[in-house]
């Protein structure tokens, strides 16, 4: 592979990841638009997430674990990259409880030990708020599971050839149907009752991704589709209603094991011109952080109705929120994120031996006479 394709970027995939952060978020707000843009298959976005993850490391890592990369490192600049954003959502959501309780709403108890593991983004062991993982923030649920699998794939990639790959996306995939036929969904991982579902999803999604990376680097994609015509059948597939039993396990099973894997693998063949380009990576550089945030800024929200009055839920009021929260999320992920980033890499930086005494300064010659 070239240093060039190296570099590349890959924006109908930022695009994709942002459109499926946007039906998220509205599945998440129903209070606001009333069940007016409540998708039920767009859980399956989850899948889609891991999916991108999986692809978009094995771009950015394989190389570099070939070039001597170690454990720890990949650790530290993932969580690196991860856990501001992370922790501003949840910061969000634990400063609204003392809001709350002094315009008298009644609301969860600032218990440590829920406090303590979800500042190290680590699911909750005491039973509280009906079983949620996450209370104070429940869809970064999904960024342990994205953890697990890229510490997963940082361990056994200088040992991942294609036939093991392969071996593992058949287990792993044997997996993710057992855990939609078994729970009749894939809408699971969230909550006590399917904890062990969210693994059958992460597993086979990331490392299909990171096999359809490894997959198209040697075999380029010969069929090439406009990116807004894939943006528009992503939203109907995730989009579409699809009734609860036979149907609904069979949907979210081929649409994760044979319909995403193979979209993924299309949208690499195309990308969008010079203006699509930038709204592309606005879309994809936005999607994290407002996946992360719009949950507790929609909770604020609806602690400010609570006191106020909720208006009657509508369209217009789901997509105003969704245009705050985009907003907010786009001053944080520049104002906030890359800041942090940069200082705690800095920080962490491994600093320099220093330099043997004398080794700096110039060798003085004596002139002659």
């Amino acid at each position: 592979m070239s240093r060039a394709a190296d570099r590349r970027m890959f924006y109908t995939i930022d695009g994709l990841r942002g459109i499926a952060a946007l039906l998220v978020v509205c599945r998440h707000i129903v209070p606001l638009h009333g069940g007016r843009l409540n998708f039920q298959s767009s859980y399956l976005a989850v899948e889609l997430f891991f999916l991108f993850s999986g692809f978009v490391i094995a771009h950015a890592y394989d190389r570099r674990f070939e070039a001597g990369l170690r454990f720890w490192e990949f650790v530290k600049v993932r969580l690196i990259r991860l856990w501001p954003l992370y922790f501003l959502g949840f910061a969000i959501a634990v400063l609204t409880v003392p809001a709350a309780r002094l315009a008298g709403i009644k609301t969860w108890p600032l218990d440590p030990a829920v406090i303590i593991p979800g500042l190290f983004i680590l699911p909750i062991t005491v039973k509280f708020a009906g079983g949620l993982l996450y209370p104070f923030n429940n869809p970064s649920w999904t960024l342990f599971f994205e953890l697990v699998a890229n510490f997963a794939y940082a361990l056994v990639v200088k040992h991942l050839t294609n036939r093991r790959l392969a071996v593992l996306l058949l287990v792993s995939a044997a997996a993710l149907a057992w855990t939609a036929f078994h729970f009749h969904s894939l809408d699971v991982g969230y909550n006590r009752s399917h904890f062990i579902g969210g693994f059958g999803r992460v597993f086979f999604s990331f490392f299909a991704g990171v096999a359809v990376y490894r997959y198209q680097a040697e075999h380029p994609c010969p069929v090439r589709i406009s990116p807004w015509i894939l943006m528009l059948v992503l939203v109907f597939l995730l989009t579409t209603t699809i009734p609860r039993g036979m149907d609904r396990e069979l949907y979210d099973t081929v649409c994760a094991l044979v319909v995403f894997p193979l979209f993924a693998y299309l949208a690499t063949a195309v990308e969008p011109g010079p203006r699509g380009q930038k709204l592309f990576v606005l879309g994809g550089g936005v999607s994290y952080a407002l996946y992360l945030i719009h949950a507790p800024l929609g909770g604020a929200l609806n602690q400010v109705f609570a006191i106020y009055g909720h208006p009657k839920g509508s369209v217009a009021l789901g997509v105003a929120f969704i245009a705050g929260a985009s907003l907010i999320a786009w001053l944080a992920e520049k104002y906030y994120d890359r800041p942090v980033r940069r200082w705690l890499t800095a920080r962490t930086k491994p600093k320099a031996p220093p330099a043997p005494i004398g080794a700096s300064e110039p060798v003085k010659v004596a002139k002659s006479a």
